[in-house]
């Protein structure tokens, strides 16, 4: 996008109507009764409705124009200028060349620029002044509304538009902003996105100026009080944002720690997450030393993992983002199989080994889930006791019960697979089927069946 392609192309217009000669209407009839200073003499009222709606709608304005005026002529271009305020939406000024098919537009934003008489700043003879267009800061709000965004605007700034995106910096109180980003023309059922001031870097051409980047990252602050996490802030930084509308920042602490932070899309603390689980943030923490956090925790895990009967000196560890839980999984240094614990306390949890993790939804990524099969065989042997399965492939089946989760075990012997059931959250088998027997949950599809 080249930075206000409407907006200069407007200052252009605008340089030359403030120099050139303008002729605000046709000379007056003597009967006709001049409008009092300021106010709008109604033949312009009049042409204006008459001519602009279809002019404005041509362009590809969608909107229900409420008021209309002539604005000026352009004496060399021959060009008629009108300004239109609609029903909703912003306001704008309508510019039909004749030479060209069809009128331009650009918002209220851009005829609000001053231009230069002489040695002056003086407002644009296209300035918005219908009383639909009065509170411009006002047009924002329903579209900051429709992005998500709590904001009460108490700045802006028109940055430009492309030919089918418009752009415009919103203030909404201290250290925050938006650059509010929806169609071109302005369409409030159209698609409309609030980014963060804070995602712009300072070269890019829609980088906010109304915010700093010190006061944007005050938000910073008020995440980490609302974290619960003890952390005298060493230095902050931001990360980045989401297709969803949250935002995510690194805080590092004067104690050595740091975590992650997301600012969800209404402002307010999402997760805080660790910096030696933040891997999957933006590439990881980078003002703290996440590599040492990680052998901490590994530490940690070794020590919780011992408690809940499942020996393991931690190489590597995931954390599963199911909320209000603590599943983790684990790959040993000291033996193949990882596994998938839930830990429910300090010294009592579930340990799933990965071929069973698998069926209740936890799909281990650091070990295979072969090193559990011994364990299925086992589980079968255990239900049907004449049984002479070795399970060498598994898979979780398609459906499940209520009370049970379902998944396919195929035996060495050729002898086609078994379905065992586990109970939901638990590792105890409750019934070992056949796949004619278990064609409710699905049908069995290793290889042999």
């Amino acid at each position: 996008m080249s930075r206000n392609r409407f907006g200069v192309a407007a200052a252009v217009m605008l340089a030359m109507l403030a120099t050139s000669a303008v002729t605000v209407a046709a000379p007056k009839k003597e009967k006709e009764v001049a409008a009092a200073p300021g106010e709008i003499a109604q033949k312009d009222r009049d042409r204006g409705m008459a001519e602009a709606p279809a002019l404005a709608k041509a362009a590809g304005l969608a909107c229900n124009i409420t008021e209309a005026r002539f604005t000026v002529t352009d004496t060399k271009s021959k060009t008629n200028y009108y300004e239109v305020a609609c029903d909703q939406g912003f306001g704008y000024i309508v510019g039909q060349d004749p030479a060209k098919p069809v009128a331009q537009l650009f918002p209220c934003f851009d005829a609000e620029k001053k231009v230069k008489q002489g040695d002056k700043d003086v407002d644009s003879p296209l300035k918005c002044r219908l009383a639909g267009n009065a509170n411009l800061q006002a047009q924002l709000a329903p579209y900051l509304t429709k992005a998500g965004k709590s904001c009460t605007p108490t700045g802006y700034r028109y940055i430009g538009a492309s030919p089918t995106k418009t752009y415009i910096e919103v203030a909404c109180g201290p250290g925050t902003g938006f650059v509010v980003e929806t169609t071109s023309p302005a369409n409030l059922s159209g698609e409309v996105k609030a980014n963060s001031c804070i995602s712009f870097d300072a070269a890019d051409t829609r980088a906010c100026q109304l915010t700093d980047r010190a006061a944007q990252l005050a938000v910073v602050d008020a995440l980490v009080v609302s974290s619960g996490k003890t952390c005298a802030i060493k230095d902050k930084r931001y990360v980045l944002s989401t297709t969803t509308g949250s935002s995510w920042f690194e805080v590092s602490c004067q104690a050595g720690d740091g975590y992650m932070l997301e600012q969800a899309p209404d402002g307010k603390n999402g997760k805080t997450v660790a910096c030696a689980d933040a891997d999957f943030v933006g590439g990881g923490c980078t003002m703290t030393d996440a590599r040492a956090a990680k052998t901490e925790q590994n530490g940690l895990y070794t020590r919780l993992a011992g408690k809940v009967g499942f020996t393991c000196d931690v190489a590597q560890y995931g954390i599963f983002n199911v909320p209000g839980k603590e599943i983790v999984e684990l790959k040993c240094n000291d033996r193949p199989e990882g596994a998938v614990i839930e830990f429910k306390g300090a010294a009592s949890g579930i340990v799933y080994p990965c071929a069973i993790a698998e069926a209740q939804g936890y799909r281990c990524s650091f070990t295979k889930k072969d090193a559990g099969y011994a364990q299925l065989t086992k589980d079968i042997k255990s239900l049907r006791d004449t049984s002479t399965c070795q399970v060498r492939e598994s898979r979780p089946m398609d459906k499940a019960s209520d009370t049970a989760v379902y998944l396919e075990a195929n035996c060495a012997d050729g002898n086609g697979s078994y379905v065992i059931g586990y109970t939901r959250g638990s590792t105890k088998p409750v019934e070992v089927l056949s796949c004619a027997q278990a064609k409710a949950f699905g049908p069995c599809k290793l290889a042999g069946n």
